[in-house]
């Protein structure tokens, strides 16, 4: 539209590999989900008739097709309201996306207990409860932060290269011929020199490479000046967050069956090198949001508490402790996208229902520390245009400080 700028629109190439990424996890989930029907009606896929394979097809189609619409739904660039009108096009929702994305994580969660079925056997209710409750938990979490920060580019890219290892992975599980791999380790999926592990290694291989492509971007937010980076901060995580994404990638170019010890090498590194990023991350960065240092925290805790359990005690596999150390490193990094970098404001509408948010938090923060906060106590510049609005309400439930701080995380930006 004449007169208007579009804000946060993706390169051509950051689209089209987006699309593509978004088409393999359709895909992957599609053919888990015609591996599972087989096996609930006792067939193999190399013991098919026609009529079936045909069957399996269209199934695989209907799925693809299914949740391709719903991850470009989810990954969608936000759009003002004026220029959705005057293309015509229909106006997504926070709620549509957010649902959008909570349905594919779910769908992944749930294909991903089926696939393992009998590793859920002694649990109350099987792998049944085991599948609703994973796949809801997740949903409901993802979900939420989805409709919160789906604003955010660098934040919908890295929530698709999650994606795209889940989907990979899931294919290797539903596809394998390893037996009892839950048993072993997880990079057992890596070595059937089949379909299943190339699709558990390639995955491994295009996310990792992701993340250290995108560990610019993803570390890029604390750089703002409100949250007080020492020198050197945006530097070293990076680095870090590149470190992780490059032994990820190993991992899956070299198999545990190929090379045990280079393998497990990688592994560590990526251990390590997360271990790192979340215990100096709070350190190098003297006004980190409380959420961030909080999942630091948590992070590092529980990745202690599952080596304890697994190595020490005996009570978990391997593979209980991978998943849980390389699923921490992908919930770390969404946290500090979504705390640390700035949300796009199109239109002025939009603005109140983030600083209200914001607002809440701001209090709850400064009823926990009076004399916290990252702000000197100056006033607050509202944007242009927005009189007695949101953000001067705003400011009458929270201090100054506390708006200060609000709209440090926010860019206002009218098009």
């Amino acid at each position: 539209m004449r007169g208007t700028t579009t804000i946060g629109q993706a390169p051509i190439i950051r689209r089209a590999a987006m699309l593509a990424a978004m088409t393999a996890i359709a895909f992957a989930v599609a053919v888990a989900v015609v591996q599972l029907l087989l096996r609930w009606s006792g067939r193999a896929i190399d013991a098919v008739d026609a009529a079936v394979a045909t069957a399996c097809l269209i199934v695989a189609v209907v799925v693809a097709t299914v949740l391709l619409g719903a991850l470009i739904v989810a990954g969608a660039d936000h759009q003002p309201r004026a220029e959705v009108a005057s293309r015509g096009t229909l106006r997504l929702t926070s709620g549509g996306r957010a649902a959008a994305n909570a349905a594919v994580w779910a769908a992944i969660a749930a294909l991903a207990v089926g696939a393992a079925g009998d590793a859920f056997t002694p649990l109350p209710g099987g792998a049944v409860v085991a599948a609703a409750l994973i796949a809801g938990a997740l949903a409901a979490v993802t979900g939420a932060v989805h409709r919160r920060a789906h604003r955010q580019s660098a934040y919908r890219s890295f929530n698709v290269v999650a994606m795209l290892l889940a989907a990979g992975c899931l294919a290797s599980m539903s596809l394998t011929s390893t037996g009892d791999w839950w048993s072993l380790n997880f990079s057992t999926l890596g070595t059937s020199n089949d379909i299943a592990a190339a699709c558990f290694n390639l995955a491994l291989i295009l996310s990792g490479g992701a993340m250290a492509a995108m560990s610019g971007r993803l570390a890029s937010g604390i750089a703002r000046r409100a949250y007080d980076a020492r020198r050197g901060a945006v530097p070293t995580v990076r680095a870090l967050i590149a470190v992780i994404g490059v032994a990820l990638a190993g991992v899956g170019v070299v198999p545990i069956d190929t090379d045990e010890v280079l393998h497990n090498v990688f592994a560590c590194g990526a251990g390590a090198a997360f271990a790192l990023l979340a215990s100096l991350t709070p350190v190098l960065v003297r006004r980190m949001p409380r959420v961030l240092v909080r999942t630091s925290r948590a992070s590092l805790a529980l990745e202690v508490s599952a080596f304890v359990i697994y190595d020490r005690l005996g009570l978990v596999s391997l593979t209980v402790f991978e998943i849980v150390a390389f699923a921490l490193v992908f919930v770390w990094l969404i946290t500090l996208v979504v705390t640390t970098h700035p949300v796009v404001i199109h239109e002025l509408a939009e603005l109140e229902p983030l600083v209200d948010e914001l607002a809440e938090e701001t209090a709850e923060e400064l009823a926990e520390d009076p004399l916290g906060g990252v702000a000197d106590g100056t006033s607050v510049r509202e944007p242009a245009g927005a009189p007695g609005g949101p953000a001067r309400r705003a400011a009458s439930v929270v201090s100054p400080p506390g708006m200060a701080e609000a709209f440090a995380r926010l860019t206002p930006i009218r098009t």
